[in-house]
This record gives structure tokens, sequence and C-alpha cells, in this order.
């Protein structure tokens, strides 16, 4: 398995490969999801694919970001950019961007960014079809669905160890909405790292614990994973260089003796499975060994960074308050000792761990008291004379800082590790060296890393007049590779009374490593496996292009297309009684409620798929489409990896699928769509740019009412305030009616504004959409556009009140937001 790497810096890139990552991934100084880290200007990029490729690591470049019509021309240009650097792939979420490549760069090989949302085997098979090389599956994914994903022949590339986004990845608008800066656009402001309330108890409710899987390696080995990526392009290069290493040495450990053997990282199977009743004295000093270098391992990366402690994440069926910290949000480092006594401005504290000068400390209160202050807690610097475990350190206080007896102290930061880790070299490439100098013929010098091979020669050998340079003398210099990445493990020189200065043999040295240098990158990149092929996997789909026609025609103008999208029977009556199309946005996607809507359904009406599910429940969905094709206008499919099934009704792609530009809309038609959903981050200006472009052809519908989603959440806050962590598939509290329940409930911000909460269950489960605080009004705005409403709790009355100011062009009474109409997302 691919050990991959942030590099969100040239210290970074160089700490992958001192780490020994196989690859990294980085991104340009535009169009990049994490446009906060350093990144690469086009120099910096050249240099860093360059020094990469030199030493056999991949190069991944995002370019995941969504882009907006004007910005087009740009991408053209760093895509050729990319092309022409070699670049090992390239990670896209805008099917904007996918249609540019395939269709002007085929030669880039594409991977589908974890911003895509693709989370099922249908996503991975629409990825294949449009020629794509590999998936950076959705956070979500359970292991069951990561091997069956497998088996669609794709790489699968998945996180394993480090922060991760609470959101359903691409499908998150709270930061944009919020204070203009689009995750989507790789400007996220972290909202979700904010302090909500919930119930009325203050807490990051939508904070989640870092993730780590290094135990969980041979599981991911055995579904097929092919790429284990770390996050953390704004991290240190001391972060890069510790989590890489760990990785790294896990990968290659042979499973019997890994340092994680099955059960000594999971508390649980301490007691229930790893002693063997057959074990002797020497295999239990073995196991003992192994419970002390996990406990190492484990503390090694707890220290460089972990967020409320690490968690194994969906794929091992984390849940609910497994998968949330609410207590904080920042780096908890690790525990360090009680203070045992204050004297003045000096705290005695016994640790329980070595403590070196320079490691920054942070001290808090006992657990359970509840001051916002003391749960921040207060940091300082150790300096002083190193304390070996169990000793007393004496730590000086700044003035004004107040700490107490019996406060807990965590070490943020470990001076020797930092050290250790900034003295991280990668090894040297091996190579073999042999030089000719001999009186009357041109100096030879020839260099080779066993596969590659590079011969120069310099200007003709005279003969020694007095002192003749011996071959030590020429090996000793040849053997000055310096800060070279390579580093000769064979010298040879062959010489007879010649005269050889220094100089000759530093330059014909410095112009034969330059020539295997680049010998060396092309045969690298000469070695990388093609790009994928539109249409490979998948020979047995209908043409996109007839099933369009063939769904254009079953609809009636303008008129089959969905107008308002609703959850309840009055929503869709009061619809009905103005002659407009609904759209069903079910709560519940459960068989047997699926069943119940149908009941309350007409003619021509649509379903709303939702955003994220499994296969199983895709294909059920997808069989109760045809079961019941007559009946049904259309679905709206909520993701591109839907459009891995053949659908037997009309398609419209629905606002998972947000339309920044032209391409995008284009990509769509030609996938068989009937309509395209605008981006809710277009300003009205950039809307009204992407309407009058004709080169698409397809119907854009712009929701011109309701609350906007601004998250997908895999956990339930409800669940979460109840500390459970199992159970989230069965849970019936919603259904019951429990106290306790999510039903009514909302996150409240710091400015007093609720944010409400809905739930989609799903037979694996819920989802819960985080909505915005205002409903979004657009109404009296002269739109070029199918213009939409979209429903979630309003009574029949405000529908009714609602439909008749989209009939009449104007406002709705009542408080409601502008949304992006004159404010642009960064």
């Amino acid at each position: 398995m691919e050990i991959l790497a942030p590099a969100g810096s040239r210290e970074s890139l160089e700490s992958a490969w001192a780490a020994g990552a196989d690859a990294v991934y980085l991104g340009f100084s535009a169009y990049s999801a994490r446009a906060g880290a350093g990144n690469f200007n086009e120099d910096e990029l050249r240099d860093a694919i360059a020094y990469a490729h030199l030493r056999h690591m991949r190069v991944y470049v995002t370019v995941n970001t969504l882009v907006k019509n004007a910005e087009l021309e740009g991408v053209e240009k760093l895509l050729r950019l990319l092309s022409n650097l070699r670049a090992d792939g390239i990670l896209v979420q805008d099917a904007g961007i996918l249609r540019l490549i395939r269709s002007r760069f085929p030669e880039l090989r594409v991977h589908a960014s974890t911003q895509m949302a693709i989370h099922n085997a249908a996503g991975v098979r629409w990825c294949a079809r449009k020629g794509m090389s590999r998936v950076v599956l959705a956070r979500e994914c359970s292991l069951e669905e990561i091997r069956l994903c497998v088996r669609e022949g794709l790489e699968i590339e998945v996180f394993v160890h480090g922060a991760q986004c609470v959101a359903v990845s691409g499908m998150c608008l709270f930061s944009g909405m919020a204070g203009g800066r689009s995750g989507n656009r790789g400007r996220c402001a972290q909202p979700c790292r904010m302090e909500y309330r919930f119930r009325g108890k203050p807490g990051a409710w939508l904070s989640p614990r870092d993730l780590c899987l290094r135990e969980d390696l041979a599981a991911l080995r055995g579904a097929g994973v092919a790429s284990l990526k770390i996050e953390g392009r704004l991290k240190r290069p001391e972060y890069v260089a510790v989590v890489t290493d760990s990785y790294r040495r896990a990968a290659d450990a042979p499973e019997d003796l890994s340092l994680f053997p099955a059960g000594v990282f999971r508390p649980r199977a301490l007691s229930t499975g790893y002693h063997r009743a057959a074990a002797g004295p020497e295999s239990r000093r073995g196991q003992d060994a192994a419970r002390n270098d996990a406990e190492a391992e484990r503390d090694a990366l707890r220290q460089i960074f972990n967020r409320g402690g690490f968690m194994r994440g969906y794929a091992f069926g984390c849940e609910d308050a497994g998968v949330i910290q609410p207590a904080g949000v920042n780096h908890q480092g690790v525990g360090l000792g009680i203070v045992e006594d204050v004297t003045g401005s000096l705290a005695r504290v016994r640790v329980k761990r070595t403590l070196h000068d320079g490691d920054g400390l942070r001290f808090l209160r006992p657990a359970g008291e509840e001051e916002k202050r003391d749960r921040e807690g207060t940091d300082l610097t150790y300096a002083g004379r190193e304390v070996p475990l169990g000793g007393i350190a004496t730590v000086r206080l700044r003035e004004g800082v107040r700490v107490r007896k019996g406060d807990r102290v965590f070490r943020l930061t470990d001076a020797a590790q930092l050290a250790a880790a900034k003295k991280m070299t990668g090894k040297k490439i091996p190579i073999r060296l042999y030089l000719r100098a001999m009186p009357g013929e041109a100096l030879l010098l020839r260099a080779t890393d066993g596969e590659n091979e590079a011969e120069v020669s310099g200007e003709t050998v005279p003969a020694a007049e007095k002192r003749a340079v011996t071959e030590e003398e020429l090996t000793k210099n040849l053997g000055r590779t310096g800060k070279t990445a390579f580093e000769p493990t064979e010298i040879r020189a062959e010489t007879g009374h010649a005269f050889v200065p220094a100089s000759a043999v530093n330059a014909i040295r410095r112009k034969a490593l330059e020539e295997l240098e680049q010998k060396r990158i092309r045969a690298f990149e000469k070695a990388l496996p093609p790009a994928g092929k539109t249409g490979a996997g998948d020979s047995e789909a209908e043409d996109p292009a007839a099933v369009a026609r063939r769904n254009a025609c079953r609809l009636t103008g303008p008129d089959g297309f969905p107008t308002v999208t609703v959850r309840t029977g009055e929503q869709a009556e009061a619809a009905r009684a103005m002659g407009l199309r609904v759209a069903w946005d079910p709560e519940d996607f459960r068989p047997a409620m699926l069943k119940k809507l149908l009941g309350k359904m007409e003619p021509g009406d649509w379903l709303r798929l939702p955003e994220v599910c499994e296969e199983g429940t895709l294909e059920m969905l997808r069989s109760w489409t045809e079961t019941n094709a007559d009946r049904l206008g259309g679905v709206v499919i909520g993701s591109l990896g839907q459009l891995g099934l053949s659908w037997p009704v009309p398609i419209g792609a629905g606002d998972g699928i947000p339309v920044m530009n032209r391409e995008a809309a284009a990509l769509l038609r030609e996938e068989g769509c009937v309509f395209a959903t605008a981006s809710p981050e277009l300003t009205g200006e950039e809307l009204r740019e992407l309407l009058s472009t004709e080169e698409s052809g397809l119907p854009i519908l712009v929701p011109v009412y309701g609350r906007t989603q601004l998250m997908l959440l895999h956990h339930c806050p409800a669940r979460t305030a109840l500390g459970l962590k199992e159970g989230h598939a069965a849970c019936a509290m919603c259904d019951a009616g429990e106290e306790g329940s999510l039903r009514g409930e909302a996150l409240e911000d710091r400015h007093g504004y609720r944010f409400p909460l809905l739930r989609r269950r799903l037979p694996e489960g819920c989802m819960v959409r985080l909505m915005n605080t205002l409903p979004t009004d657009w109404m009296d705005k002269r739109i070029p556009a199918i213009r939409t409403v979209c429903l979630t709790e309003e009574d029949r009355e405000r529908t009714e009140e609602i439909l008749t100011c989209l009939r009449e062009g104007r406002r709705t009474a009542g408080e409601t937001t502008r949304g992006h109409w004159k404010r642009p997302v960064e």
C-alpha cells in the first residue's frame, strides 16, 4: 500500500521523503482545497516535482475546488502546466474541470477528490467510465463499502490519519454562508470548530476527533486499499515527518511482528483476545514488548497532534459520541502530571513522562470544573533541566498566571520529538562511479544507479610533468557528492601518470550526476501507468446521450421540471393547487416509508435522492424507481456518483452537484441529465453569466427560496449529547418521539442564531442536515432560469404565502437572507 503524505510546503515535502512516503499531495497557489497551506507557485512546483521524481516519489496535485466561469481559462493554463511537468495525478472535485481534462488533456491521470463525495461502488463505476484512475473515498464509508468499491477495479485511496471534516466533504456550505470563505473553494474558516449550544449546553458539537487507523492497516490491506492518505497540508513539517514515519514502519512490518498486533491498540480487546492460554514465558515477554512499543507509538502520534484523542473513523464503526469531542477543538497533547504545590511564581509538578527543556505545557483545572477560561487553560514553555519520569519539575510561571494545586498538566510539544523530526533525513540514492583518466584521452566518468547510466567526458587528460594523481585521490574526490541526492557505494578510478586537477574531477562529477538525475527522472515518469480511458469499465451502460434524448422526450416542456421541493403532504397539496410540479424530499428512505410515500405522490411527481447512501440503499432506490417508473416524473440525483447507475426515468442534477461553470453543466448534459442546479455560492451577476452561456445547452434550476443545507452530518448531535457510541443504524428515538431525540432541535451559535437540524433516515441509519438559520429569498429577482422553491418545515398556510410570492415575483414577509446575491465567496 502506498503511504501518501501531505506537503503544504517545500519543508514538508522534504520531511515526507525523509520519513519514507511513497507519494505526496500538494497544491498549486490557486484552485486548491487548502488555500491556507503554503502551496507552490509555478517555479516551486516544477522544482518540487523534479525533487520527488528524482527520488521516485509520486506527486499528486490538488485542483479540487469549484471554479467559476471566469476562472476556466486560468484552470486550463494550470492543467497545461501540470501536463508539461508530468504530475502523477490531478485531484478533482468540479465536474467542469473533469470535462476539461478528459477533452483537452487526456494524458493526465485524474483522481476523484474526497470533495467529489464518491461513497459507493456505483460512484467508483462512474469514475471509471469517465477515465479516472483513482478515487479518494468519502470518509463516511464503512469497511464493507470500501471492499465493494475496490471490486470496481480503480485504485482506492482512504484517509487514515489526521483531522476530519465533520460534514460530507464537498457538501459543506457553512463557511461560505457564515463568512464568505467557501470550503468548496479552499477557504474554509472552520465554523465547525466553534462553540455552539445544543439544548442549552455549550460545546464543540461539530468538531470530530482526529483519525488514527495505524492499527487497522492489515484490514485495509485485506480490503484492497491502494493508498493510505495522511491529512495535514496545514500542519508543520515535523508533524509530516513523525506521522509518515510511523505509518511507513507499520506498513512495512510483517503482520505477525507489527507494533500493533490485533488487540494491542484496542482497550476492549486487551482483556478479551490478546493473551493466549498456551503462550509461554518468551511469548508473554514478546507480547509485553509489543504493548510497550504500541504505547510509545501511540504517545508519539498523540504528542505531535491530536484533537480530543483519536478515533478509528466510520470505516471501523465509530459513531456519534465516539466521533465528536465537544470539550475542545485544539491540540490536546499528552498528560504530563499534576501540580503538587505552588509557591509564588513556581509550580512543582510530578511528571509521569520525561520532561525536556523547551517543552510546551498547558495547565488545566481538574476535570469537571466548567469555567470557560479554565477549560482553555494556560500555556507555558518549560525552561530548565531535564526531569525523568517520576521526578519533580519546577516550572516558573509568568506574571499574572494563576495555577493551583491539583491542576492537570499536559505537554503540547515535545522539544526532543521535534528536534528528532527535524534531523530526519531520507536515504540517498546508491550509485556506482567509474572514472578513467589516461594521458591523451578525454576524461571519462560513468555513473549508474543500477537502472540508468550517465556517461560524460571532459577535456583531454595531460600527462603529469611532476607528480601524477593517484587512484586513491581520484576516488576520494569523486565521493564528495555533498548535498546531492546520491551516495556512491562503489567508486573505481583508473589512471596512469596523469595530471587531473580536483576542479576537473568536481566539474565532471557535477555534470555526470546532473545527467543521471535527468535520466532517472525521465525513466520514472515513463513508468507511470497511462491515464484511464473514457468509457472504461462500463461497456454495458447505455449511452448517456441516448438517455438524455429519451428523457427529454418524456418531459412536457418547462412544466415538466420540479418547481417545488416538499417534505410533507400539506406542502405538496398547496403546490399542486397552484399548478406547480412537485419533487419529494422525504425524511425517511426506508422501504416501508417509501411505500407510504407512494400513496401521497401523483403522476409526474419527482423524487430527490439522498446525497449519500450505501450501495445497497442506492440499488434499492433504483429498483423502487423502476417499479414505479410510470408514476414518476423523474429523479433528482444527489451526487455525481449516482450517475454510475442507469435510471429508468428522467434524471436531473440536484444541489448535491453544484454547478458553477458551463463545463460542469455540459458534462451533466452529456451524462443524460435534463437539468442542473446552480451553486448557491454564486452571486446574482455570476449566476447571470452562467445562465447566459449557451455552450452547455442544459436548463439550469435556481432555488429562489428556502433554507440552504449548510452541512450533511454523519453523526447525530442528539445521540452525541447522550454519550451514545453505538447503535446508530438501529436508533428509533425519533420514530418513537422519545425525549432526547433530534426532532425540533437546533444548534445555537454565540450570537443566538439557531440552525435547525433535520434528519434524513436511511436503511443504514440517519444522516443529519444542518440548515441555515434563515431562508434565502431571491423571489423578487429577475433570473432567466427555472425558478424553484425548497420547503422544509413550513405548514400549509406558510407554504401558500411563499408560493403566492413566487407567482407574483416578490419577497416573502418575515426575516430572510439574500445569501450570496451581492456577496461573492472567496
